[in-house]
C-alpha cells in the first residue's frame, strides 16, 4: 500500500487540450526557464494555431489538481523526443525525476531505440542519474538591431547577396561542412541538412525572413557557397537559426559582415532585437559578444539515452 505522502506527489501526465491553452502558457509565465517575448494572449493565440501533429505532442503534469509542469513528448522512427520541459518553481525536486522515470517507460512502450531530451539544466542531475549522456549545452542569446561597429571590406572575391528560394541543397552542403566534428553536428548525411534548410525556408520552425537572410558567394568556386546566415521569427522575434561559414572561409570576419548585414536589415523591417540560441564554448560565442549579445535566459541541456542495445 502507498503512503499517502508518495501519492500525494504523484506526477500525472495528462494530453493537454485546445481549451488547455490558457494553463499551458499559465506554466511557461510561472517558470523561470522562458524569455518572454509575446503578451499572455498572443501565446495563447499561438497555442490554439499549432498544427494538429503539433498538439498532439503537449502534455500537462498534474499533481492532485495542480499544473506543475508541461513538456512534448513524441517519436519519430525509433528515436523518441522529450522537449521543452518546463516545471513551476514550487514543484520540488522529486518531479524531474518522475518525469524522466516515465519518458522512459514511453519510450520503451513506443519500441525506441533512444531518447533524446532537451531539459534547463537545473535539472540535470535528475536526467544524468537516469543514464542520459550530454551532448550539448545551449543558452539564448539577444541583441538590439541598431548596432553600429566598423567592419573590415571583404576580398574582392567574396559577394554577399540575399539568399534564393531554391538554395537549399548547397546551403546544406554548407552547414555540413561547417559543423563537420563538432557538437553542432546533428545530421548524419548532407540529406538531412539539405531538409533542415528546406523546412526553415518553408516556415516550419516559425515564419521565414528571406530579406534578412544572405549567402556568400565566392567568384571562383560557383557550386559552394563560403557562408550563410538564416533567420526566421520565434515568438514574434527574428530568430538567427543558423550562421555558418566553410572551414576554409574562417578568420577574415565573414561572420561578422553577414551577421551585421542581417541585424542592420532587421533594423529596416522594424526589428529591435534579434534572438539566437548557441552552443556553449564553441568561438563563435566570442564573435556574439563582440556584436552585443548577451546572455537572455537559461541554460538547455541536450542529451541522449540508448534504450535497446
Amino acid at each position: 500500500m502507498l503512503e499517502p505522502e508518495t501519492t500525494r506527489n504523484v506526477v500525472e501526465w495528462r494530453q493537454a487540450r485546445l481549451e488547455d491553452a490558457a494553463i499551458w502558457v499559465s506554466v511557461t509565465r510561472r517558470s523561470a526557464d522562458q524569455l518572454h517575448f509575446e503578451p499572455e494572449d498572443a501565446q495563447i493565440a499561438r497555442y490554439k494555431e499549432e498544427s494538429p501533429e503539433m498538439q498532439a505532442q503537449r502534455y500537462l503534469l498534474w499533481r492532485d489538481d495542480a499544473p506543475i509542469g508541461r513538456l512534448r513528448f513524441f517519436s519519430q522512427g525509433t528515436t523518441a523526443q522529450l522537449d521543452g520541459l518546463v516545471l513551476l518553481p514550487e514543484a520540488g525536486g522529486s518531479v524531474a525525476a518522475q518525469v524522466v522515470g516515465e519518458a522512459l517507460v514511453r519510450a520503451a512502450a513506443l519500441e525506441a531505440r533512444h531518447l533524446k531530451a532537451t531539459y534547463p539544466a537545473a535539472y540535470i542531475a535528475s536526467f544524468a542519474s537516469a543514464g542520459f549522456q550530454e551532448k550539448r549545452r545551449r543558452t539564448g542569446m539577444t541583441a538590439p538591431t541598431n548596432l553600429f561597429m566598423p567592419q573590415f571590406p571583404l576580398p574582392n572575391s567574396l559577394r554577399i547577396r540575399q539568399i534564393a528560394p531554391g538554395e537549399s541543397e548547397q546551403v546544406g552542403i554548407l552547414l555540413q561542412r561547417a559543423y563537420a566534428n563538432g557538437p553542432d553536428n546533428l545530421h548524419a548525411d548532407v540529406a538531412s541538412w539539405r531538409a533542415e534548410v528546406r523546412a526553415i525556408q518553408e516556415g516550419r520552425f516559425g515564419p521565414f525572413i528571406p530579406e534578412s537572410c544572405f549567402v556568400v558567394e565566392h567568384s571562383l568556386d560557383r557550386f559552394h557557397i563560403a557562408g550563410a546566415i538564416l533567420i526566421h521569427l520565434e515568438r514574434g522575434i527574428p530568430c538567427i537559426r543558423h550562421m555558418a561559414v566553410a572551414p576554409s572561409f574562417r578568420h577574415v570576419g565573414l561572420g561578422q559582415h553577414l551577421a551585421l548585414k542581417a541585424m542592420r536589415r532587421l533594423q529596416e523591417l522594424d526589428y529591435t532585437t534579434v534572438l539566437l540560441y548557441v552552443t556553449l564554448g564553441i568561438p563563435a560565442v566570442n564573435l556574439y559578444h563582440r556584436l552585443g549579445f548577451i546572455e537572455d535566459g537559461p541554460t538547455y541541456v541536450e542529451a541522449e539515452r540508448m534504450l535497446i542495445r
